[in-house]
């Protein structure tokens, strides 16, 4: 929990069993639920924070403790905060407390919330009212992963594209330029425009796409040596699998979809950002993209990738084993 005077992050005191009787009850809250809990034993701080959260409406008890004004102050707020965070392109990633206060004055916005209780509950804590929405938002960001209100979130329920943020592929552009120079091609791919052409790679990215390049390009490097061929089939396909894995984060989607969308870019569009430098810049922009997010990377990726060029060339090396993240050992 967090401390609502100072915002010190101490060990946790976490309520969420305040509105446990909301759903079956909901005339009765929280009558029925704090019956509950103090036949369960809950101490009674805690069921008594509980009891005055609804204050004045549905109790007459008056909130006394610390305890009690913070369950009361954070309570409405919290649900005001959410609402803010579902209708921002970002969600929570980048709400500021005057936003949050703008729509508090809004009384058409989320009107379930009640204003009167979020005015009380600052005044019972005594914070100054942004300094109370800043430490209401830090404590969201703390589960933000829990409440889906990050702005992958956002992407995800606008059903768009993962699209790296400009951090990520300026790290993307700067790990491909470094390992294009330790093989000579540096000269000959600007940073700028490796970047512009990452850029634009993802809108190019489709998983038809995907499938329809790397099946082109096993087909060449089944009928004669392609240099650097099987390197870059490997690195695609453990990629691939690492996109479409759920525990993926998508952070490490994008940084994906970003190298992946570059291999797929079509050679008509190639010519205006880099000069012909042959599978180079790919092998390099696939083993950026490996190194940044090889923490996500996983035994099962390579085992399927692996699979996959068994299904092409037949049994035999293991190029993905040699040269695809030897260090994440198989079970």
């Amino acid at each position: 929990s967090r401390c609502w005077k100072t915002g010190e992050i101490r060990p946790p005191c976490r309520i969420r069993v305040h509105d446990l009787d909301w759903e079956r009850h909901p005339e009765e809250h929280p009558k029925v639920g704090v019956a509950a809990l103090r036949e369960l034993g809950y101490p009674e701080e805690v069921v008594h924070a509980i009891e005055v959260h609804v204050y004045p409406d549905r109790t007459d008890v008056v909130p006394e403790s610390l305890l009690d004004g913070v369950l009361y102050a954070c309570d409405e707020l919290s649900g005001l905060v959410y609402a803010c965070c579902l209708v921002r392109p970002n969600g929570i990633d980048d709400l500021k407390p005057k936003s949050v206060a703008k729509k508090l004055k809004d009384k058409a916005f989320a009107r379930g919330v009640h204003r009167d209780a979020v005015h009380r509950g600052i005044e019972l804590i005594g914070l100054p009212r942004a300094k109370h929405i800043q430490n209401v938002i830090d404590g969201m960001r703390v589960v933000a992963d829990v409440l889906e209100v990050r702005g992958e979130d956002q992407v995800r329920r606008r059903g768009e594209k993962p699209v790296p943020d400009a951090g990520k592929l300026e790290e993307l552009a700067a790990k491909a330029r470094t390992k294009l120079g330790k093989v000579g091609a540096g000269a000959a791919v600007p940073l700028s425009k490796l970047r512009q052409a990452l850029r634009r790679s993802v809108e190019h990215y489709s998983d038809e796409s995907f499938w329809e390049r790397l099946a082109g390009l096993a087909a060449k490097v089944g009928k004669a040596a392609v240099k650097g061929g099987k390197r870059v089939l490997c690195m695609a396909l453990v990629l691939y699998y690492c996109l479409k894995d759920p525990d993926t984060p998508l952070w490490a989607r994008r940084i994906i979809t970003g190298a992946l969308g570059y291999l797929i870019l079509p050679v008509d569009v190639v010519p205006d950002f880099l000069p012909p430098v042959g599978l180079t810049d790919d092998l390099a922009v696939l083993a950026a993209a490996l190194a940044i997010v090889s923490v996500h990377i996983n035994p099962e990726h390579k085992r399927a990738a692996r699979e996959k060029m068994e299904d092409w060339f037949g049994a035999g090396e293991d190029v993905c084993g040699k040269v695809i993240l030897p260090h994440v050992d198989e079970p």
